[in-house]
Order: structure tokens, then C-alpha cells, then sequence
């Protein structure tokens, strides 16, 4: 078996670079890794180890690298394929609250809310491209 250390990022092509910026680091507190390839800009929770790659239009990147790559990004904003959701964990309850009634302020809407007996809670949000986001918090029976 071959030993990984885990998914390090995810990637999202996005339609508005500064729209999405102001979702991840407005509603999750994601912070500008101050990375830069080309046009990509990476975001990461503080104190974790998760990256949030912003791709602008499907042509961000460092120019020269995987040109293959890029094209097919062109037009995917919002689009996920066989992709159906990225999950962030949060805290408490209290963030867990907070995350779905703030989160049209960032642009960002409530898809469904689900509660299984009360102990395990878990919501999906989408992002202002359409990416869909579900947030759970620690302590619930489905937090880590």
C-alpha cells in the first residue's frame, strides 16, 4: 500500500475571484495563503492544513504549466460534475447556527438542513458559483 497524507487541496473554478474570496473568508474564516500560481489563489483554514484553491474563469495557473489542464477548466465554474460536495468541519453548534443564517450575506443560500434524532446535524450550503458546501460541527455524532 502506498502511504498518502491525505486529500491537500480541493479546486474550484470560479466566476468571480473576489466574490468567492469574500465567501470562504467571510462565512469559514479561510485565509489567503499568499501561494500564487498565476491567477489561482489559495485559501486555508487557520491552524489547518486544508487548502481552497480559487481558479478565476477556468484560466488561472502558472502560464507554461499543465495547458491541458487548464483547457478543459474553461467554462466549469459552478459545474461539479461527478463531484457532489466538499464538507467543512466547524466548531460548535453555535458556528453551526451562524454559518446557515449568515451565509446569504456572502452570497451564499441554504440547500437543506438535515437532523437525524437530534444528535447528528449537518447542512448543505451553496457558494455563490453553485458549489455546494456541507458543514458539520465537532461534537455532533457525524464530527470528527
Amino acid at each position: 500500500m502506498i502511504n498518502s497524507k491525505g486529500i491537500f487541496h480541493t479546486h474550484l473554478v470560479v466566476k468571480d475571484l473576489e466574490r468567492s474570496l469574500r465567501f470562504y473568508s467571510g462565512l469559514f474564516g479561510m485565509q489567503d495563503t499568499g501561494f500564487k500560481d498565476g491567477d489561482l489563489m489559495f485559501l486555508q483554514t487557520p491552524g489547518g492544513q486544508d487548502l481552497l484553491a480559487l481558479n478565476p474563469h477556468g484560466v488561472g495557473g502558472h502560464p507554461g504549466g499543465c495547458a491541458e489542464e487548464v483547457i478543459r477548466e474553461r467554462g466549469l465554474a459552478g459545474v461539479q460534475g461527478g463531484m457532489s460536495h466538499f464538507g467543512v468541519m466547524l466548531v460548535s453548534r453555535e458556528d453551526f447556527e451562524a454559518t446557515i443564517s449568515t451565509a446569504p450575506e456572502f452570497g451564499g443560500r441554504l440547500v437543506s438542513r438535515c437532523e437525524h434524532g437530534g444528535a447528528f446535524l449537518h447542512a448543505y450550503i451553496a457558494d455563490p458559483d453553485g458549489y455546494v458546501v456541507e458543514i458539520h460541527y465537532e461534537g455532533s455524532a457525524g464530527g470528527r
